[in-house]
């Protein structure tokens, strides 16, 4: 994780969304519980990004939208970390891959994630964030 520090380029966005001090995610169909993020649009910034993917996936207007830093998967994907607090949410539309949005008072386990290697809790814990499992 390169805190604070932005790509020259990046694939794709990841808000870790909050509904107060609760993170809020989204529950994949095929792949479990996520927060909302994916692929960039040609052209488009970071905050728009993240704010569709929010609003698409978890039906969220977001509010305090910041850029954190970003990652890089050992496969080469470039993924900018953002975090906002979520100041309203309307009814999913079924249009999208979200079948569920639910704020936690930490990650759900492993097992009920969408991927189980631990990025998530990671990213909490070195951002200061609250929902870290214990």
């Amino acid at each position: 994780m390169h805190l604070g520090a932005l790509p020259e380029h990046h694939d794709s966005v990841v808000c870790l969304t909050y509904d107060g001090d609760r993170p809020l995610m989204v529950r994949n169909r095929r792949r479990g519980w996520e927060f909302p993020g994916g692929h960039s649009e040609p052209g488009e910034s970071v905050a728009h990004t993240a704010r569709r993917e929010a609003m698409e996936e978890a039906g969220a207007t977001l509010d305090g939208l910041r850029t954190l830093g970003h990652y890089v998967l050992s496969g080469g994907h470039v993924t900018v970390v953002t975090h906002a607090r979520v100041v309203d949410l309307s009814p999913l539309t079924g249009e999208f891959e979200t079948v569920e949005v639910r704020a936690f008072d930490a990650l759900p386990g492993d097992d009920e994630l969408s991927w189980a290697d631990g990025l998530y809790a990671h990213l909490l814990r070195e951002l200061g964030l609250p929902g870290v499992p214990r």
